[in-house]
C-alpha cells in the first residue's frame, strides 16, 4: 500500500525562508526556555488562569516536555526542507522563484501543523498582533505572519482531503 503523502509546492526562496524561520524557532525555544520571554510563554499557555499555584504547577510539570515536542516537530519540518539550504542570493531570480515540491507523509502533517501554528504565534507576539485583521501593508514583517497563515490554511486543507 502507498504511502499517502501531500505535496506543497513552494519557490525556493519560499523554502529557503521557511527553513530559517525554523532554525530561529528550534533556537529560541532551545535556548529561551525563561517563561519570561512572552513569545514562549504564549507557546505554553497559562491552564489555569484563575488559580495561581495551579497554574504554576500545571506549567513546571508540562513546560519542558511541550517545548521538547515543539523542537521535535520542527525537527520533522526542518528534515522535510533539507533541500531549500542554498543560498538564494547566488541564484538567478528565476530559479529562486522556481517551484520545488516538498513531500509531507501524512504521519508527519499534524507536526507541521503544530509548527507553522507555532510560528505564527511567536511572530505575533514580537509583532504585537492581537487579532489577525492587524496589519500593516507597508511592514514587510506582516507579509511573514500573512504567509505562514495562507500556509497553514493551505495544509490544513490537504490534511482534510486526506481522510
Amino acid at each position: 500500500m502507498k504511502e499517502r503523502t501531500i505535496q506543497l509546492s513552494i519557490a525556493r526562496l519560499e523554502g529557503n525562508h521557511l527553513s530559517r524561520l525554523v532554525d530561529d524557532f528550534v533556537e529560541l525555544v532551545d535556548t529561551g526556555r525563561d517563561t519570561s520571554d512572552p513569545a514562549i510563554a504564549r507557546l505554553t499557555p497559562n491552564a489555569y488562569p484563575e488559580d495561581v499555584d495551579a497554574s504554576r504547577g500545571f506549567a513546571d510539570s508540562t513546560r519542558d516536555d511541550l517545548l521538547d515536542r515543539r523542537v521535535t516537530d520542527a525537527a520533522t519540518v526542518r528534515s522535510a526542507l533539507e533541500g531549500f539550504d542554498v543560498d538564494v542570493d547566488s541564484l538567478a531570480e528565476e530559479e529562486a522563484l522556481a517551484p520545488r515540491d516538498v513531500i509531507i507523509r501524512a504521519a508527519d502533517i499534524d507536526a507541521w501543523l503544530r509548527t507553522l501554528t507555532a510560528l505564527r504565534l511567536v511572530i505575533a507576539d514580537r509583532l504585537e498582533i492581537t487579532d489577525d485583521d492587524q496589519n500593516d501593508p507597508d511592514d514587510p514583517r506582516y507579509g511573514v505572519y500573512t504567509w505562514l497563515g495562507y500556509r497553514l490554511e493551505g495544509l490544513i486543507q490537504a490534511a482534510d482531503d486526506l481522510d
